[in-house]
């Protein structure tokens, strides 16, 4: 029987083929080391809080490093585990890297891969050397080569004697001479907006909401998981705050809403925190980039984000809903499984319960914005015939020829505001079940705050000064 035979071009699936970004390259690295911090706090290597992931990036000499102080690998097991494709001994439904083609995404985006790595209690560096530049060119060559003669032709190891590192362990990656093309792996403020929401990392802690997040995860018993991660030393954190720009102005986040999701048989499978704001409008590109990077509810597993921001768009039934929300949803079902890419999950029956879930509270939140939505222009519209009434009283002294126009304009915004009244009040009668409670401390946002913002107008010889008398009359 003719024996398998595994082409050079599979490597190329698992490299330059396998992810959109070349940013995710941090993520994958980033997501072992958070293994082997964990298999360290485990072996009591590490205490608790004395892990953390080191990134330096020198765009000066085109190098990127990622080093983590977990339990780094012996140098008995080094070639073992390194030289092992797409085989790994990680739990797939406990550890956040387990398919074992991670470690080879560097590949794609550089000269010369390098592991080095040592392990506790041992006095050895193992390093393996890849000559990336030279297995991409192997892909596109005329002669076919087996994924082992490639492999065979571009890996070094060697083992390199330090008598001082017997109380050390850490594993670390360096990429050489970063591919032109790809000059955005460089940028380091570009790096640490991505990794800021895609990391596990904490929240910033000036984010007031932190704490409220904190004790309902605790109540859940779930743990998020929390590394320090630092870019050329300086510490990633997870960058919401609560005033943001929306396209119809600034807004804020005034309290956050938990919803948890459980299976048939009480399972938790999921849970979720948004920010309650006014909801004045979508929070699109062409607003403040601040705002416009948190905008969205983010899906994390392991508290990894999963796919890009608008992962679960397709949720929603207007897919711009959105893009009215800042917010997080933490996949916990063990079954609930990423992707080769990470940007989803593997359609199981645990995906199918999942999406159904959240499919459901997405439709409360689609009537949550549009109320909201409605809420605000009904207001609006009420306050412009409040101040067009008085303004034309102004105009009508300065200008008595104008009281037909005048009085024509006034009705037409007196419709608009019996129209809204209307609004308030429907939105008004609707029954506050567990559900709508979120939307009743919206409601109450909302006329706070426009009381707070729209106070009586001045008042000038018995009559309340504005301009709007300009634009009623186009002056």
């Amino acid at each position: 029987m003719a024996e398998y035979i595994v082409g050079a071009n599979i490597l190329e699936n698992l490299t330059t083929g396998m992810y959109k970004d070349s940013q995710i390259i941090f993520r994958e690295y980033i997501q072992n080391s958070c293994d082997a911090i964990d298999a360290a706090i485990s072996q009591k290597i590490l205490a608790a809080d004395e892990g953390k992931i080191e990134i330096w990036i020198d765009s000066d000499k085109r190098q990127i490093s990622i080093e983590d102080n977990g339990t780094g690998i012996s140098s008995g097991e080094f070639e073992t585990i390194l030289k092992s494709i797409a085989q790994s001994s990680k739990q797939i439904t406990t550890e956040k890297g387990f398919r074992g083609i991670g470690r080879l995404c560097g590949l794609a985006y550089c000269r010369e891969l390098i592991f080095r790595t040592t392990a506790q209690n041992e006095n050895v560096i193992s390093v393996m050397r890849i000559d990336a530049k030279k297995l991409r060119r192997k892909f596109y060559s005329e002669k076919k080569y087996t994924a082992q003669e490639v492999l065979d032709e571009v890996i070094t190891v060697e083992k390199i004697s330090d008598s001082q590192i017997t109380n050390e362990h850490w594993f670390k990656v360096e990429m050489l001479d970063i591919n032109a093309e790809n000059e955005v792996l460089l940028n380091i403020k570009t790096v640490e907006d991505y990794l800021s929401f895609v990391a596990p990392v904490e929240y910033r802690n000036y984010f007031s909401f932190q704490s409220k997040i904190y004790e309902h995860a605790a109540e859940l018993n779930f743990k998020i998981d929390e590394y320090k991660i630092y870019i050329n030393g300086e510490q990633i954190v997870k960058n919401y705050k609560t005033t943001f720009k929306t396209s119809l102005g600034e807004d804020d986040i005034f309290d956050v809403a938990f919803e948890d999701f459980y299976d048939d048989a009480g399972n938790l499978i999921a849970w979720s925190w948004i920010g309650l704001s006014k909801f004045k409008g979508v929070i699109s590109q062409k607003t403040d980039t601040s705002s416009y990077k948190m905008r969205s509810i983010r899906l994390r597993k392991g508290n990894i984000q999963i796919g890009a921001a608008d992962t679960l768009q397709h949720l929603f039934k207007e897919e711009r809903g959105i893009h009215y929300f800042i917010g997080e949803v933490f996949a916990v079902d063990k079954n609930l499984i990423p992707n080769a890419q990470r940007d989803y999950f593997i359609e199981n029956p645990s995906l199918k319960i999942f999406e159904s879930a959240l499919k459901i509270y997405f439709k409360e939140l689609d009537k949550l914005y549009n109320r909201a939505s409605d809420l605000n222009s009904a207001i609006k519209a009420i306050k412009s015939y409040e101040d067009a009434e008085n303004e034309i009283k102004t105009a009508l002294i300065l200008s008595p020829n104008h009281k037909a126009d005048a009085e024509k304009k006034l009705a037409e915004l007196k419709e608009k505001a019996d129209k809204a009244a209307s609004k308030i009040e429907s939105i008004r009668q609707i029954n506050l079940n567990e559900s709508e409670s979120i939307l009743s401390k919206v409601k109450h946002r909302i006329i706070t705050k426009n009381e707070q913002s729209n106070p009586p107008p001045r008042i000038k010889n018995g009559v309340r000064t504005l301009n709007l008398h300009k634009i009623l009359f186009q002056i």
